[in-house]
């Protein structure tokens, strides 16, 4: 029964996630499978403890009657029991549906209608409030709590605990995945993967036991040690996200990755110091974050660290350039730049716990050169690469040590994924791990798939190297009124190089010049802020800074001079709030929401624009005007 070696994603056509659970269980049935902290405590669970506890919840739902294709609710904190309820549900052979924890009662329905759930599975009393505040909870034949600190009293007759839908039920978790994984087949649909929802309602991706496992396994193309040598990982992304239910969930059935769950999801800065993960990957703004507080620790410092960390920047911007060139190894640089890292880099890192990180990866959005840069300059081998949920991992990957920023990288060195760019620009993928439809959406699903491949929506550039630029979103492009098309993604791009811009939306559709709307990096520019002018207390205090707006005031300015003329933003307002998923202007990962954000901000956005012209050729055809008209 021992788990082949698999080289390529087409080897994941006959095979099923209960079958690599199995195998697991047997051949590394003493190893941890995962780590939960509770209490300040880390708990650890081995694969047969991990098997036995899915094949109980497994047991447990086949016993109120769910079935073969059913879908399942999941709604909760990152924790282990998101993880055990996943496994537990596609081990029974129905259907996982991820709920953002951050959902609202009205998202929250949308999901359990749009896909029909019988059961569900909530974190704890606010994601419970959610579920119940909504219209569709009743008709849910089981609402289980995860929390196992729970103890409030059961608000309906359908909730109760995870500990008590158990209860005492036992089960042969060698026989039951064994008549499993002999029934399951590996074009099963084993979840449904909502997209963020940047425009309109999310949809439902039907995603198979193939296209999870083969998308996961891309990670390895992109990075083979991953399957060799042990990794640690802390999942803290939302786990409906699909890179957390990678590194949860099926990314450990085919690599050494041992996932680390936190107390909680707020406290996973915490958690990364405290595990010191040796694989990561992430948004770009998570490490955009984290620079600017090795930044505040190096500005906050004392006199003798910042003129350490001064030389030290100056050895490794030599260094990284030889790299980058290509040039021949230099054992004198060399030794200088281990010597920097292990006196000045690494200490630093260790700040924000990435001081043993060997596998830094970013993905979901196109990270800022110059962010980039710097982590490569403290050390840290950042690489960029390209996915979808309706292609479960990615196509595209920086596979160089020390790779450029400003691609995503070249497509997956695996013959059974294609990729292509079309005339205008947009990039169609296929392979074993893209997913089959829009859950109730055959017109999108038309949209997207066709002819076996998928219509990814965004548009790339091929460079000389090979290497794939993303550029923008295909439906994103604004048309201003003089007629030209801009990328408002690349623009942005360009905003947050500023390591006190954390994010940016670009304005012009229709207008005659572009504008934008500026989110203040809440920890550089309130540390630089504080230092010089009292008035600075919150964030909201930012936008009515003089000197703050000075500031940014100059960071655009750099920007512009970057960017071509018909490009440059020529008025900007900060914002008086950090985005956020609980406005509804940004999703749970941090991708901007752009017609819910114009909307929210439309009195800010009002003002960047003088309107007159506008306004004289409205006054000659209101109806006042037409009362004045002269009859012949």
């Amino acid at each position: 029964m021992t788990e082949p070696t698999r080289t390529s994603g087409a080897q994941y056509a006959d095979v099923t996630i209960p079958s690599l659970l199995r195998t697991r269980s047997v051949e590394r049935a003493g190893e941890v499978a995962f780590c939960q902290k509770r209490n300040g405590q880390w708990l650890r669970t081995t694969w047969q403890d991990y098997a036995s506890l899915v094949c109980r919840i497994s047991a447990a739902m086949k016993a109120v009657g769910l079935n073969r294709g059913d879908r399942v609710a999941i709604m909760g904190d990152v924790s282990q029991e998101w993880l055990l309820a996943d496994m537990a549900t596609i081990c029974s052979g129905a259907v996982t549906v991820g709920i953002y924890f951050t959902s609202s009662p009205e998202e929250v329905d949308y999901y359990l209608q749009d896909s029909g759930a019988r059961i569900a599975f909530v974190g704890c009393e606010l994601q419970l409030r959610a579920f119940l505040s909504g219209s569709q909870a009743t008709a849910l034949e089981k609402i289980i709590i995860m929390d196992p600190g729970w103890s409030g009293a059961s608000p309906a007759n359908n909730v109760t605990t995870l500990a008590d839908f158990i209860g005492g039920v036992a089960v042969d978790a060698g026989a039951a995945l064994a008549e499993e994984a002999a029934t399951a087949k590996a074009s099963d649909i084993a979840t449904i993967g909502y997209t963020s929802g940047t425009t309109g309602y999310p949809k439902g991706a039907i995603l198979s036991h193939t296209a999870l496992l083969a998308g996961a396994h891309t990670n390895i193309t992109f990075c083979p040690p991953l399957a060799t040598e042990p990794q640690r990982v802390v999942v803290h992304l939302p786990m409906s996200h699909t890179v957390a239910r990678a590194q949860a969930t099926t990314k450990p059935l085919i690599t050494r990755v041992v996932p680390y769950f936190g107390e909680t999801t707020a406290e996973f800065a915490a958690t990364i110091r405290e595990v010191k993960p040796t694989f990561y990957m992430a948004p770009p703004r998570f490490y955009q974050r984290n620079a600017a507080q090795i930044l505040s620790k190096v500005q906050s410092g004392s006199a003798r660290l910042r003129q350490n960390y001064k030389h030290a920047m100056r050895i490794a911007k030599t260094v990284l350039a030889h790299r980058q060139a290509g040039r021949e190894a230099n054992p004198f640089l060399d030794g200088l730049f281990e010597v920097c890292c292990e006196k000045v880099f690494r200490p630093l890192l260790a700040e924000v716990g990435f001081d043993q990180l060997t596998y830094p990866y970013t993905a979901s959005a196109p990270m800022p050169s110059e962010v980039m840069t710097l982590w490569q300059l403290w050390g840290l081998n950042l690489k960029e690469c390209y996915g979808q949920t309706e292609m479960v991992g990615g196509n595209l990957g920086q596979m160089a040590d020390w790779s450029k920023a400003g691609t995503v990288g070249i497509p997956v060195q695996d013959p059974a994924w294609e990729t292509r760019v079309l005339e205008d620009g947009e990039m169609i993928v296929r392979g074993p791990g893209l997913f089959s439809g829009y859950w109730n959406k055959p017109a999108e699903t038309q949209s997207a798939l066709r002819n076996g491949w998928l219509y990814t929506g965004d548009v790339v550039q091929v460079q000389p190297d090979g290497a794939f630029k993303l550029v923008d979103r295909k439906k994103e492009i604004i048309n201003t009124s003089g007629g030209k098309s801009v990328s408002p993604t690349q623009i942005e791009n360009e905003l947050r190089q500023s390591p006190y811009i954390s994010e940016a939306a670009v304005i012009g559709e229709g207008k005659k010049y572009l504008t934008a709307l500026i989110e203040v990096d809440a920890t550089a520019g309130l540390d630089w802020a504080r230092s010089r002018d009292d008035q600075v207390k919150e964030y909201k205090d930012l936008a009515k800074s003089e000197i703050v707006i000075r500031l940014i005031e100059g960071e655009v300015a750099k920007a512009n001079i970057r960017l071509a003329r018909v490009e440059q933003i020529k008025s900007f307002r900060i914002l008086p709030e950090e985005l956020s998923p609980d406005t509804g202007v940004m999703t749970p990962t941090r991708k901007k929401r752009r017609k819910p954000l114009m909307e929210r901000y439309k009195s800010l956005i009002d003002t960047l624009y003088d309107d007159s012209e506008e306004q004289l050729i409205k006054d000659q055809l209101s109806p006042a005007s037409k009362s004045h008209e002269v009859s012949p």
